[in-house]
C-alpha cells in the first residue's frame, strides 16, 4: 500500500497540520517503516496534488471564472494579463458593489500586501476603506508577478 493512500485521511479537512515530520513519525509508530523526510515529502505532495489538483490546472481555469464574474456583477473592473504564450502574469479584480459604495466611504485607502509562497510565487495585494459606520469595504484586489511599474 502507498504511503499517499495511508495519509489522505489527514489531508481532507484542511484546517488540520499534518506535515512531513508528522508521516514519518505515523508511518514508523503504526507500520514500522523508517522513512526519509524526502520520502514522506513527495508522499504530502502526492496527496495534495490528488485532493486539490494540480495549480496549473486551476490557472488555466482563471479566464472563465473571470468571464462569470464579470457576468454576474455587470460594472466590475476585470483585467487579466498573461504572457504571449498564454502564461499568467497578473490579475485586476474590482466588483461593481465596492466601486458603487466607495463615494459614502473615507477618503483613506489601506493597501495590504502579502507574498504568495506556492511553486509559482507572486504577490497578492488588496485595498480597502473604510465607511462612515466604521465597517472595512474591500475596493479591489490583484495577484501580480512582482511589486513593479508594469503590473
Amino acid at each position: 500500500m502507498a504511503v499517499g493512500s495511508m495519509v489522505i485521511p489527514k489531508y481532507s479537512d484542511p484546517k488540520i497540520i499534518y506535515t512531513p515530520k508528522d508521516i514519518q513519525f505515523d508511518m514508523l509508530s503504526e507500520h514500522g517503516v523508517n522513512l526519509t523526510y524526502m520520502q514522506a515529502w513527495r508522499a504530502k505532495e502526492k496527496v495534495l496534488q490528488f485532493l486539490r489538483g494540480h495549480p496549473a490546472y486551476s490557472y488555466s481555469k482563471l479566464p472563465s471564472y473571470l468571464y462569470i464574474l464579470e457576468k454576474t456583477y455587470p460594472g466590475s473592473v476585470v483585467k487579466l494579463k498573461k504572457t504571449d504564450d498564454d502564461c499568467f502574469l497578473y490579475v485586476f479584480v474590482a466588483i461593481c458593489t465596492s466601486i458603487s459604495g466607495w463615494e459614502y466611504c473615507r477618503l483613506v485607502v489601506i493597501v495590504d500586501v502579502t507574498f504568495l509562497k506556492s511553486a509559482y510565487r507572486g504577490i497578492m495585494l488588496a485595498s480597502s476603506t473604510m465607511d462612515a459606520t466604521g465597517t472595512i469595504l474591500p475596493l479591489a484586489y490583484d495577484f501580480v508577478d512582482s511589486e513593479n511599474d508594469a503590473s
